[in-house]
Order: structure tokens, then C-alpha cells, then sequence
């Protein structure tokens, strides 16, 4: 492991790949799951031609901002935090293979504070004020997500939702311990700013480092066979309609006109609305939206009304004005996705935590 101290500025603007004085190929952990071909165009200096938009670059720096609130939030619910100094962050570095680093810088390292079952030679005497006593360190990676990434990662847990990010936090444990230790997600929902935790165990970080290896590892073999050669190109290794071909910075070199196209099939049979339709359309869903309001809340003041009545009474049904009133209860169900991602392996877990999309409208 090497450790050196950078510019914050130059953290955030470094390109995701680049061949260093001694001719070894330089990736971020941050990007050692991604496009090969890109990686490429990085290393050997090509100039980006679609770079982050302003829309872009405010959801990184707003992401950015946001890091400590998610590190403050931690330290109230307990637990034990070191994170880096904002202005002079450490670098670590793992080597895969013998001409490539994998580098990046650490979110932090945390310790989980320990329950008396956890650990009970440290609570004999239960008279005695005890400190908090917490569990070995491990690393952070911290991430801050729209409210449907959010939703999507805490359900399915990152290892499905977001492979990259538990790569990115395998070779950041790897560079900060010289071994692979538990590691954790901490990440922030931009929409409400709630938080939330996901721990991964070592031994599936170990399987993730594994295959982010093998990954990187042809692109060290391209190297070895083609040394910095800007035109030696690997092959691309996204559709071009995929998230990652449509935000990569170097989209019109790979993809001539491909951020022009739309990607959608000029030949389907949607049915034709005009803009004009369209505004009526919206005109009309928000009339008929206000005309719900006052029966929706004068519904809503009913049953209150009638819940009170009922309890008072202490009847769960009854005849009032010729209708049949019950008072009716449930039970809700849920499920702790935080542990149980935990304890099950992610092709386990997609057997029993299943997606599927759907298409709607929201106006707001």
C-alpha cells in the first residue's frame, strides 16, 4: 500500500485512467468497473467530447457536499468514524498484475459500536459505567443516490443494485488494511436526506475484488500487448443504448452521432399526441386533481370521526344510518433488507428479491 496526499481539486477532476511515468497503467477504483474502451481513451489522452454538463457536475458537487452529512449522521447513531482530512485525503494502491494500479481515496474507516451479546467480557460489571466499545475497523463508502436508486439498492443491495461501488470499496479495504475486512455502504436518499447502511461480509468482498480483477485484467494484457498505443482500441463493452455508453465522455469518438439518436424505434406504433394535447392533458389532470381534494379530505375527516366514535363505544362493528360500520384491523409485514442482504449471497437474494419495471406518468 502507498499512501500520498493530493489537491482536493484534483481529486474529483483526475481522469478515470492514466499511464504514469514508469509506464504502468492507472485506474480509479471508482471506475475499475467500467468500459474498457473508455478507460482506454482515458489513459492514452484523448480529449473528452462529451464532458459532465452543468446539471452533472451540480449532482456530483451537491453528492460531494452531502459526504459529511452522511459521516455526522453516523457519528449520532453511534458509531465510530475517521474520515480523511476533505483537504489532504490519502491515496491508496493495489496492484493488479504486474503493470497496473488500481487507485482511489477512501471515504473513511468506521467501527460499529458493540452490543453486550457481541461482545460480553466487556460488560462483567453491569454497576460500572461502561465506554462504548466497538468492533474492528472497516472501510466506508459513501454514496448519495435519487430516491429510486435509493429504493432500488436498499431492496436488492448493492452487490446487485450498484457492483461497482462494493468494487470500489474491495480495493479501498485491500489498500487500507493489506487484507479484505467486512466493509459498509453508508448511503444518503437526495430526496427526503434520509440515510441508511448496508454491510457486505469479506468473504463476497473477496469474490468482488476477484472479478473486478479479471476485469481490469484484459485491459492489462491489452496493454502489455499493445503499450500506449491511442489507436489499438479494445472492444466496447456496453450497448450503445446503455447508461454507461450515454454518459461517457467520450461518446462521439466511440459512437459518432450515437448522442444525437434518441434510441428510439422511429417505426413504432406510438399513437401521435400534439404539444397542444399534451398541455390540455396536464390542464385536465390538474383540474381533476383539485376537484379530489376537498371529498378526499372530507372523506378522511369522516372516518376519523367515526374511528373515535367506535372506539369510545368499544365495538368493532355497528349500524349507523343504515350502513354497517367496522373498525377493522391489520397487520403490516415487512422485511429487513439490511440484514437480509447481509446474510445472503446476491445470486441467493435474486432468487428471492425479484424486479420488475413498469411505465407510468407522474406530474408534479
Amino acid at each position: 500500500m502507498t499512501t500520498e496526499t493530493i489537491d482536493r481539486a484534483e481529486v474529483f477532476s483526475r481522469p478515470s485512467a492514466q499511464i504514469n511515468e514508469d509506464g504502468e497503467l492507472v485506474v480509479r477504483a471508482s471506475a475499475a468497473l467500467g468500459c474498457r474502451r473508455a478507460l482506454w481513451y482515458a489513459a492514452t489522452n484523448y480529449t473528452p467530447t462529451n464532458p459532465p454538463g452543468d446539471d452533472s457536475l451540480t449532482a456530483m458537487e451537491a453528492g460531494n457536499a452531502l459526504e459529511p452529512v452522511v459521516v455526522r449522521a453516523m457519528e449520532r447513531a453511534g458509531w465510530k468514524v475517521d474520515a480523511p482530512d476533505p483537504q489532504d485525503p490519502a491515496t491508496v494502491a493495489v496492484r493488479v498484475g504486474s503493470n497496473m494500479l488500481v487507485t482511489g481515496h477512501p471515504d473513511g474507516t468506521v467501527r460499529l459500536p458493540l452490543t453486550e451479546d457481541e461482545a460480553p467480557q466487556m460488560f462483567l460489571f453491569n454497576d460500572e459505567p461502561q465506554a462504548p466499545v466497538y468492533g474492528d475497523s472497516m472501510v466506508v463508502e459513501i454514496k448519495t443516490r435519487g430516491p429510486e436508486a435509493f429504493r432500488r439498492w436498499r431492496t436488492l443491495g448493492a452487490e446487485r443494485s450498484h457492483p461497482a461501488s462494493v468494487a470500489q470499496a474491495a480495493f479501498y479495504t485491500l489498500g487500507e488494511f493489506g487484507e479484505l475486512r467486512d466493509v459498509v455502504i453508508a448511503t444518503m436518499d437526495t430526496g427526503n436526506r434520509t440515510w441508511d447502511w448496508e454491510l457486505i461480509p469479506a468473504d463476497r468482498l473477496e469474490k468482488a475484488l476477484q472479478d473486478a480483477c479479471a476485469w481490469l485484467g484484459e485491459l492489462g494484457a491489452h496493454h502489455v500487448q499493445n503499450g500506449p498505443d491511442s489507436d489499438a482500441l479494445p472492444d466496447r463493452d456496453f450497448s450503445a443504448s446503455s447508461w454507461q455508453c450515454r454518459s461517457c465522455p467520450f461518446l462521439d469518438i466511440c459512437l459518432p452521432g450515437a448522442a444525437e439518436d434518441d434510441g428510439t424505434d422511429e417505426d413504432a406504433e406510438i399513437e401521435h399526441v400534439s404539444d397542444e394535447e399534451a398541455r390540455e392533458a396536464v390542464a385536465a389532470y390538474s383540474e381533476a386533481q383539485e376537484s379530489l381534494k376537498e371529498p378526499e379530505k372530507a372523506k378522511r375527516g369522516a372516518l376519523d370521526t367515526l374511528k373515535a366514535w367506535m372506539r369510545r363505544q368499544g365495538d368493532s362493528k355497528a349500524t349507523v344510518g343504515g350502513r354497517t360500520v367496522t373498525l377493522v384491523g391489520s397487520t403490516r409485514y415487512s422485511v429487513n433488507y439490511r440484514k437480509l442482504n447481509e446474510l445472503l449471497a446476491p445470486e441467493v437474494r435474486a432468487e428471492v428479491v425479484t424486479e420488475s419495471e413498469s411505465e407510468y406518468v407522474r406530474v408534479s
